[in-house]
């Protein structure tokens, strides 16, 4: 396609010379002064004008000098060396990977499928055959969101033939690149451009282009990509294969097929319902069969998808169902919706398909962003388009083959030196890029997770494993392994796993309890209690072992790994929001990044909430152990270093590793402390030992199982991620191990067996020879002696058993007063103020056993039921009659003593005996009676618990003291629920012995005799008075006994007359007192024939 030159006239001084002006006479009268003619203003205007004119034409010959006129011809362009390769090597020298010289076979435009043509345009320069070279809407565009800045500079404004000038002609950019070098480079790609295009035909700039361009994995030129990724000629590639290839110049490797697939293809990803953080990537041939259902429904979704244009940017999509969708869109009654172009890609990401248990959903890849651009621009039919898509799942490449070592480690910093210098200086800059692998380390890394992930797949079912090992002192990456086998590609072995993003389960755990010590006075000693707790939003977590331990140190609690603890230390810390700032401090971002963009892109605000302290937050192995050195480094972060030298093709000096003395990121105190918990060898069950320890060295370790209940067996735990990382003083190492499709393990699973043995060979490797170094401890660290019970400050009066030796940050100040008689408000044991009721203050024993959060019910409640039912007898021992905590806060109540009344059975001067007397006491009140007691003079003789009654008459005995004779007072107390009582008082006479017999009231028969027929029965009813109390009351009937041994004094007993022979009897009732004093009463019986 060719453009014609056009002339624009030239616009010069003399154009305004023949302007008039007019002058305007002004004048200014001072103190009767001479008036003075000002300059005119068009003369003055006139200067400027040309002034600026004049500057402008310097301005413009200097530009051309400078910038312009050194540009070589355009027709270098078919004429271009191949560039030179750059080579990677470990720390040592030895060769990693080369990149080789381009590897090309140079095919003209004829030879190139239409497709692949129509893929480049549409994804790379939507304005192609139009614009001269220059997308000069684009560079508007660009310029506006620069003023109001939306972005920065022109990025995404270049057309294919500035790309192509830019990959040719133009040095290659650098890393410290002005914004004036940016200009001055801009300025050369226009020009060049507009020039290319009005010399070259659009056809060959395109032939030229695809032919110079990196595909990566040393695939130059369009047929060579093809060759490569797909075994066949550019003149044979389809829709599909066209749109990833067309995807790759945007970034080779950040693309590649072989290292990124699911970044450049897309893929299904399937979960159980509402439990999407669980998913499992439908990559591979082998997911694919296994999620066969869910997948032949996604796709059967997309092909029942039809879809005719509407306008030149929009299209009517219809088969459209809101069931199978995951936020509403407008769709009409005949499953259609007017959707654009450009939010095709929101409707791929917008699937959601439920398929029984399970949900389906798709993620997007690159690929179809560039089939929604052909689609759009009209390369390609819907149908076409559904095809490409369809066909994307479970693609295979051809084999990638390669001589390389360490290719997980390669491609990482291959990725990272594109980021920062651009894959053009890379790929052609003859470079020399010495990492800081160590060859020997990690040949041996290599070799353990070869070895260790082949028997965790026979005995955990975990087929993968991955570990990164660090140099703490420098941040530099000793060791890299990201998979078991790279070039596995029935399981995507190319995938690095040290960069996945991955649940860590409770290898997250030491974040959040190191920033609860760093904010409270917490310390390695603390006491905290694993019980069943419901937090807010009704969580309530579990353990993985079902169990609860109840008390322990805080040691303790993060060794053993125990769930309720670190719940609660989320809490402690401050919640989300203070642990994704603490986070960040470490050097991780990803984790609020993440949260931020789901919560932008659902329109629903996402928090991770208290489970965030249970790891279900996502981090890669190199950002845990990041994360993890900063521990190691008494809080000192260090920036990741895996180049530690690059030369150019001269042997110059680009860049090399400085001493990396890092940034205080956390309180070296909290760090500290956090390395003597997880080096502390004592407080973890001591199997653990066994995979968490070094010969004759101090080491820092923690476990992580990521888990989730199996959907059929909610009591049967599966685990996902298995970790186990761990640091010295000089090295810090990760080890994961599970399946790269997130599918869940064995149930015997576990970070400590899996990734352990990998974790504790290697390091054991890693530090032979190495000089044993430990922690020194820093002066913010305090050391207390704590009370065992509380927590706080132990007195000088605590037994030395009670007592432990703790480090803190911040110490506690407040002494423990366990074990010591205080007085308090019995009500609710509060503070004694001037209103507190005298029977409201008592003596107690205090025992501290109490939350970290006292006040808080939710927390408190567990730890009260757990102290009610002995659980600190184990550790503490019998203590007797305690509270386990003093209110600061006087107690609230809300009757008075007035409302209660209270009173007894008893006559003033009535007698009273040594021993046992029966007693009647009546109470009254608008408040719950809980007590009475009874005092001779000032001594209590008798507490009667009551179960909170209003009112009542208590029947009973009380026992006056032996040796007690004479006048005495006697006194019937009654206290209510808020400990406000009544009492009153009787004046006695205790007599030595009783000696009065009962007497016995028969109430039936009431006039002494009776008459029954011979077979009928009647009910002997009656009482018994007396001043003590009744041993027993008998009948007997003609001095026979009938029933013997009636308590109380109250009868009643059925007599039968069948048993009776016919006649005249006697039946007489017999009561025995407590002094054996004998009181009887006769009935006449007379029994008749029928």
């Amino acid at each position: 396609m060719a453009f014609q030159k056009r002339r624009v006239a030239a616009v010069t001084p003399s154009s305004y010379r023949n302007r008039n002006y007019k002058k305007i006479k002004t004048s200014t009268q001072s103190g009767g002064g001479v008036k003075k003619p000002k300059k005119p203003i068009g003369k003055t205007l006139l200067y400027i004008i040309g002034g600026l004119f004049i500057f402008g034409l310097i301005g413009i010959i200097v530009l051309y000098q400078k910038i312009i006129a050194p540009l070589p011809s355009i027709s270098e362009l078919e004429n271009l060396e191949i560039s030179e390769s750059s080579t990677i090597y470990d720390r040592e020298g030895g060769e990693l990977y080369s990149i080789f010289q381009e590897k090309r076979r140079y095919v003209t435009f004829d030879a190139i499928n239409k497709n692949m043509i129509n893929a480049i345009v549409a994804g790379e320069d939507k304005r192609y055959w139009e614009n001269p070279g220059v997308d000069f809407i684009g560079l508007v565009r660009a310029g506006i969101y620069g003023v109001i800045g939306k972005n920065e500079g022109f990025g995404g404004t270049s057309t294919l033939t500035q790309q192509l000038i830019r990959n040719t002609i133009i040095e290659n950019r650098s890393s410290d690149e002005t914004v004036f070098d940016k200009v001055e480079r801009k300025i050369k790609e226009i020009y060049l451009a507009f020039k290319l295009t009005n010399g070259v035909s659009k056809e060959k700039i395109l032939e030229l282009y695809l032919n110079k361009i990196a595909y990566g994995s040393n695939a130059y030129g369009i047929e060579q990509a093809s060759k490569t990724f797909y075994g066949k000629s550019a003149k044979d590639l389809g829709i599909l294969e066209a749109s990833m290839l067309a995807s790759l110049p945007k970034g080779p490797t950040y693309y590649s097929p072989y290292n990124n697939f699911d970044r450049l293809v897309g893929y299904p990803y399937v979960y159980e319902n509402n439990d999407s953080e669980n998913s499992i990537f439908v990559i591979s041939k082998n997911s694919i069969e296994e999620n066969k259902d869910a997948v032949t429904a996604l796709t059967d979704f997309l092909d029942g998808l039809k879809a005719q244009r509407f306008d030149g940017t929009k299209a009517l999509l219809c088969g459209l169902k809101e069931e199978n969708l995951k936020s509403n869109i407008s769709i009409d009654g005949d499953g259609c919706s007017v959707i654009s172009y450009t939010d095709f890609l929101t409707l791929l990401n917008n699937i959601k398909i439920e398929v029984g248990d399970k949900n389906v959903e798709y993620q997007i890849g690159r690929k179809d962003f560039i089939l929604g651009r052909m689609l759009e621009d009209e390369y390609i039919t819907f149908e076409e388009y559904k095809d490409a898509v369809i066909g994307g799942i479970g693609f295979e490449f051809q084999k990638y083959t390669e001589d390389i070592k360490s290719p997980h480690f390669v491609f990482y910093v291959r990725e990272y030196l594109e980021e920062k210098y651009g894959k053009d200086l890379l790929e052609t800059g003859g470079l020399k890029i010495y990492t800081s692998l160590d060859p020997k380390l990690q040949e041996e890394a290599e070799r353990i997770v070869s070895e260790r992930a082949a028997a965790n797949e026979t005995k955990f079912g975990a087929q993968n494993a991955a570990l990164v090992s660090l140099d703490n002192k420098t941040g530099q990456i000793l060791a890299m392994v990201g998979g078991r086998d790279y070039f596995d590609e029935k399981n995507k072995g190319n995938i690095n796993m040290t960069t996945a993003a991955l649940q860590p389960g409770s290898s997250f755990k030491p974040f959040v309890y190191a920033l609860a010590i760093d904010q409270g006075e917490i310390g390695t000693k603390t006491p905290i209690y694993d019980l069943k707790t419901t937090f807010p939003g009704d969580y309530t977590p579990k353990n993985y072992d079902g169990k609860f331990m109840g008390k322990m140190t805080i040691s303790t609690a993060l060794n053993y790994s125990r769930n309720i603890p670190a719940v609660k230390m989320f809490f402690l810390a401050g919640g989300e929001e203070n642990i994704l700032t603490f986070m960040e401090k470490l050097g991780i971002d990803g984790i609020r990044k993440f949260r931020d963009e789901y919560t932008a892109s659902s329109g629903t605000k996402y928090t991770y909430g208290a489970s965030m302290a249970l790891g279900t937050v996502m981090m890669t192995p190199l950002e845990m152990a990041q994360a993890y050195s900063v521990f190691a480094n008494l809080g000192v972060k260090r920036e990741l270093v895996p180049v530690i030298k690059i030369l150019d093709s001269k042997g110059l000096v680009i860049e090399e590793a400085e001493e990396n003395n890092g940034v205080q990121a956390i309180d070296a105190a909290t760090a500290y402390i956090l390395d003597y918990i997880l080096s502390d060898t004592s407080a973890r069950p001591s199997g653990w030992n066994n995979y968490l320890s070094l010969s004759g060295r101090n080491v820092a370790a923690k476990t992580g199982t990521s888990t989730k209940a199996s959907s059929k067996d909610g009591n049967e735990v599966l685990a996902r991620n298995l970790w186990t990382i761990g640091f010295t003083p000089q090295i810090t190492t990760v080890v994961w191990a599970g399946n790269n499709d997130g599918s869940e393990t064995g149930t015997n699973g576990n970070g400590l067996e899996a990734a352990g043995s990998i974790w504790k060979e290697f390091m054991e490797s890693a530090h032979v020879g190495k000089e044993v170094l430990n922690w020194k401890r820093p002066n913010g660290v305090k050391e207390a002696n704590i009370s065992r019970i509380s927590g706080l400050l132990a007195p000088g009066s605590l037994d030395s058993s009670l007592i432990l030796s703790s480090l803190f940050k911040n110490a506690p100040t407040e002494f423990d007063q366990s074990l010591q008689p205080i007085e308090v408000d019995l009500l609710c044991n509060g503070t004694i103020t001037e209103n507190t009721p005298a029977s409201a203050i008592g003596t107690v024993n205090l025992l501290a056993l109490r939350s970290l959060q006292p006040n808080n019910p939710a927390w408190e409640n567990p730890v009260r039921a757990w102290v009610n039912g002995g659980g600190y007898t184990s550790e503490i021992g019998n203590v007797g009659s305690f509270i386990t905590y003093i209110n600061p806060e006087a107690c609230e109540r809300t009757g008075f003593a007035g409302n209660i009344s209270v009173g007894a059975n008893i006559e003033s001067g009535a007698t009273f005996v040594n021993g046992s007397n029966y007693i009647e006491i009546a109470y009254q009140s608008s408040t719950p009676i809980t007590q009475i007691d009874v005092f001779l003079g000032e001594k209590k003789i008798k507490q009667i618990d009551l179960d909170s009654k209003k009112e009542g008459v208590y029947k009973g005995d009380v026992t006056i003291p032996s040796g007690t004779l004479g006048i005495e007072s006697l006194i019937v107390k009654a206290t209510d629920t808020e400990y406000y009582s009544q009492s009153k008082s009787y004046s006695i006479d205790v007599i030595k012995r009783d000696n009065a017999a009962p007497e016995i009231t028969v109430s039936n028969p009431s006039n002494g005799k009776i008459s029954l027929y011979a077979g009928d029965f009647f009910n002997l009813r009656g009482s018994v008075s007396d001043i003590s109390v009744i041993r027993s009351v008998n009948i007997y009937i003609d001095d026979k006994p009938y029933k013997i041994g009636i308590q109380g004094r109250d009868f009643a007993q059925e007599i039968d007359s069948s048993e009776i022979e016919i006649g005249e009897h006697v039946i007489k009732v017999e009561a025995v007192d407590m002094d054996f004093n004998i009181g009887s009463q006769s009935i006449q019986l007379d029994v008749l024939e029928r």
